[in-house]
């Protein structure tokens, strides 16, 4: 990933070859995916397109068509999203028994301030922050989840690659880029969010937006398969050039 990646990526939105009905949908679809998680999944599913489509160097918004597809891609990654987090909401509820599993309380594991208000034991303390390291954790799955089934198109063959570009050191930078990203224009959101009587459409726009960069940075930065080939292979002789050279020594 460099400078040209991010530039292009948030250049896709206003690009001249992007249809403007597709910007709407788009940004009425986030507005619906406030209020209902069906509207979530068709999301999703548009994210997993941009990132096949910034895989291949778009130069325009993917349209919103053949919509059986989107869900069925939609669904996909919302049950990655779900499963990759499960731990970390299991591991909260185990802190906070009183509560109802909600990844809200994740948060409270990166404010120290707040788990001293809260008069936490140091064992629900503890158990807070593993939920918070375990958040963190299925986030960082989740992206290297998006980019694998964006290529596979399959949940189940999805995994191998997913742990590929886990373990991949060059995918770490792609995914900081991406929460970056996501950082920034969420701080925009909630300026928008913040403005009387069109902060609700204002937001739809910047999260559209955000969305909209993220996942074309994530689909035009991600190493693709053969780069991932080729590292494993070098990885794979390093190891027997030193279990040759073992042998030799021990030989001599």
């Amino acid at each position: 990933m460099d400078v040209s990646d991010l530039e292009a990526a948030f250049a896709l939105p206003l690009a001249e070859d992007t249809s403007f009905d597709t910007t709407v949908v788009g940004v009425l679809t986030t507005l619906a995916s406030f209020v209902t998680p069906l509207a979530g999944v068709l999301l999703a599913g548009y994210v997993v397109r941009l990132v096949r489509a910034g895989d291949r160097d778009a130069t325009a918004l993917p349209s919103f068509d053949d919509y059986t597809d989107i869900v069925a891609d939609g669904a996909r990654l919302s049950a990655a999203l779900v499963a990759f987090q499960l731990p970390a909401i299991g591991l909260a509820t185990v802190a906070l028994p009183g509560s109802g599993p909600s990844l809200a309380m994740l948060t409270y594991a990166t404010n120290p301030a707040i788990l001293g208000l809260l008069g936490l034991s140091t064992l629900e303390t503890v158990g807070l922050v593993a939920a918070g390291l375990a958040a963190l954790m299925g986030s960082y799955l989740s992206v290297a989840a998006t980019v694998a089934i964006a290529r596979e198109g399959s949940l189940v063959a999805a995994i191998p690659v997913t742990r590929d570009l886990a373990f991949d050191r060059s995918f770490i930078g792609v995914a900081s880029g991406v929460a970056l990203v996501g950082f920034v224009v969420g701080l925009l959101v909630a300026l928008c969010a913040a403005v009387p009587a069109v902060g609700t459409a204002l937001a739809a726009t910047a999260s559209f937006y955000s969305l909209v960069a993220s996942a074309t940075l994530l689909g035009r930065g991600a190493p693709n398969a053969s780069v991932l080939d080729v590292d494993a292979s070098r990885q794979s002789h390093a190891g027997g050039v030193s279990s040759g050279s073992a042998e030799s020594m021990e030989s001599a």
